[in-house]
């Protein structure tokens, strides 16, 4: 098999099993991901992501010894838990320390919102109830409207991998009525890439959730160009 054209690497908290599943099972010719762990355990606590925090340098030097094109920083509950201008900081120091771009969560999505022109949404997340609380305002802060918002308040993070597909579907549903614009699903441990189309094809408007966001935004910050039939109308532009 000949060396991949882009490298994609990624900083996976622990527990998650979703997201590397995720993006290798669209096969997308001349693309290989390279996932970096860092400790994240237990329940899904304010403490427990400043732990994981402390961790990441080691696991940016890891990826640049692989010779990745770009670092993504797969973890979008850090957002919420640090500073409001935590992300735009830490992927700039990444970036520095790295010598390559560097995408997280956050910046992923924000960039998806801007291309479809969305600024009104509903947002979903499987995060426990004091935690999901901090979403809305961060959101609104940063100049969006949320419409409405639900979790589903999971406290465990090995068990956000485990949450079944109608129970994503019923948030969706419950968060996309008018004057919603998109609905945004939030985690990237959260199971959403063999749902998204069916949720658009229901809901009516985007529906965008973690992965997809990174996704796209990796491969639009390493320049690859072919066609690419991932889920959702995000990924098929």
């Amino acid at each position: 098999m000949p060396e991949p054209r882009y490298k994609i690497g990624l900083i996976v908290p622990a527990n998650n099993t979703v997201i590397e599943p995720e993006l290798w099972s669209l096969s997308l010719p001349d693309v290989a991901f390279y996932a970096t762990r860092i400790m994240a355990k237990g329940n899904l606590t304010g403490e427990a992501v400043l732990k994981m925090e402390a961790t990441v340098d080691r696991a940016v030097d890891e990826l640049v010894a692989t010779g990745v094109d770009v670092i993504v920083y797969a973890d979008m509950v850090t957002t919420f838990i640090m500073d409001r201008n935590w992300n735009e900081i830490r992927t700039a120091e990444i970036a520095n320390r790295a010598g390559i771009p560097c995408v997280s969560a956050w910046t992923a999505l924000r960039e998806a919102l801007e291309g479809l022109k969305i600024e009104r949404f509903g947002v979903g997340t499987p995060y426990p109830a004091d935690i999901h609380e901090l979403v809305p305002d961060y959101f609104t802060d940063k100049g969006y409207v949320i419409t409405a918002d639900d979790t589903l308040d999971v406290l465990s993070m090995s068990e956000v991998a485990k949450v079944k597909s109608e129970l994503i579907f019923r948030v969706a549903r419950s968060i996309s009525l008018a004057p919603a614009e998109a609905v945004v699903l939030l985690a990237t441990d959260l199971h959403t890439f063999d749902i998204l189309d069916e949720m658009e094809n229901e809901l009516g408007i985007p529906v965008l959730s973690s992965n997809q966001t990174i996704l796209w935004a990796a491969l639009k910050t390493v320049g690859y160009s072919a066609a690419t039939h991932g889920p959702g109308r995000l990924l098929s532009q």
